[in-house]
């Protein structure tokens, strides 16, 4: 009996419990900073309407999207390369044998240097050419002398003249031959020893950064080079810039560039050379920065990235915490009339310190949200 009357009370108690929390409930006044946000504004198709009363309408800030001067950097892979002014590949002229290598791989070289000697049986044949077409024009020059001579005298007749004039013009153009062959191996046969090996010279002053040859060593091909010697004092970065971004690019504008063998350092030059062909396949153009190379640290196949100070152009800027990302687009949310509010996607660009360049999507004077845009995601 006990026991029953026990549990009444229990179930008395718990009523009287849950009315009185009903009673709280009923009397408590929700705040607004407790309201969905839902209840704060309503979608009517794009459009979003901020509601009268909302607190959103003392929380949110809008601002003006702006038109100015921006100057872009554009940015494009590049490769150190040398300067092809300063470059040599140097080929035998004549299959030979090698006598002697003058020079070994990474020595400096000097214009005019020894770098090869060949023996060339076909060099020691244009040395006898030369030779035999010089004692050739004297035998000629003096046959026709005597024949002047002998004309003056009536002794011979006037046709054996025009024969040793005739023989005469054919020896000075065979030695004329013999010499200009001899000059294209960098021989001056007037002034050089005959009988000598093929001497091969350095065409430009710089360093050998390769070679091939090795004394004693038959060169058949002549379209192999021996060596090749490269002045690295000064060295060319080849960008290749898209196709989009060709109208940021100028003669003379200002670039820098890092390596990414020393990204702590940073090189500045300008542009020397902007291509006028446009690859098909990559759709990019070729553009050429000197830079010196004094210590010759940057090297031919290197890789760098190119910094193209841009020209100022006239464009629309946000600030960046207007931008906001729904799904996989950018989106700013333009002010339509009082407190009605229509998403816009834009294509954001470069951003410059707390603003951001709006490529697309948005005009200049609109009016957007600041910022809290992620509230009506």
């Amino acid at each position: 009996m006990d026991f029953m009357r026990l549990a009444r009370y229990l179930i008395a108690f718990t009523a009287l419990a849950i009315n009185a929390v009903n009673l709280c409930s009923c009397n408590s006044t929700p705040r607004a900073d407790n309201m969905s946000p839902s209840s704060n504004f309503e979608r009517q198709g794009n459009l979003i309407v901020i509601s009268e009363g909302s607190p959103l309408r003392q929380q949110l800030k809008f601002e003006t999207a702006q038109s100015e001067n921006v100057k872009l950097q554009l940015t494009a892979p590049a490769v150190v390369e040398s300067n092809p002014d300063r470059y040599a590949k140097i080929f035998p002229p004549l299959a030979g044998r090698i006598a002697r290598l003058h020079v070994r791989l990474g020595d400096a070289v000097s214009q005019g240097q020894l770098l090869v000697t060949l023996d060339s049986p076909d060099y020691m044949a244009a040395q006898s050419d030369f030779t035999k077409a010089k004692s050739a024009l004297q035998l000629a020059t003096r046959a026709w002398e005597r024949q002047k001579d002998l004309l003056e005298h009536k002794i011979v007749a006037q046709k054996e003249v025009e024969q040793a004039q005739k023989d005469l013009e054919a020896a000075q153009s065979d030695l004329k031959s013999a010499r200009a062959r001899l000059e294209t191996f960098g021989l001056d046969p007037e002034r050089g020893r005959l009988g000598q090996p093929l001497e091969i010279h350095a065409p430009i002053s710089g360093r050998v950064v390769d070679l091939t040859a090795t004394p004693g060593e038959y060169r058949n091909d002549t379209n192999t080079p021996l060596m090749i010697i490269a002045d690295l004092s000064t060295v060319w970065l080849t960008a290749s810039v898209q196709e989009k971004d060709i109208r940021h690019l100028a003669k003379g504008q200002q670039v820098n560039a890092v390596s990414a063998a020393y990204p702590g350092e940073v090189l500045r030059g300008r542009v020397l050379f902007v291509g006028d062909l446009l690859d098909p396949e990559t759709r990019s153009i070729k553009v050429r920065v000197a830079f010196p190379n004094p210590d010759g640290r940057f090297k031919p196949g290197m890789f760098a990235t190119m910094n193209f100070e841009g020209f100022p152009e006239k464009m629309v800027t946000v600030s960046a915490t207007a931008v906001v990302q729904i799904g996989g687009g950018s989106f700013v949310f333009e002010q339509v009339k009082p407190w009605t509010l229509t998403p816009r996607e834009v294509v954001p660009g470069e951003q410059r310190g707390e603003r951001i360049v709006i490529k697309q999507g948005l005009n200049s004077g609109a009016t957007i949200l600041a910022r809290e845009g992620v509230l009506f995601q």
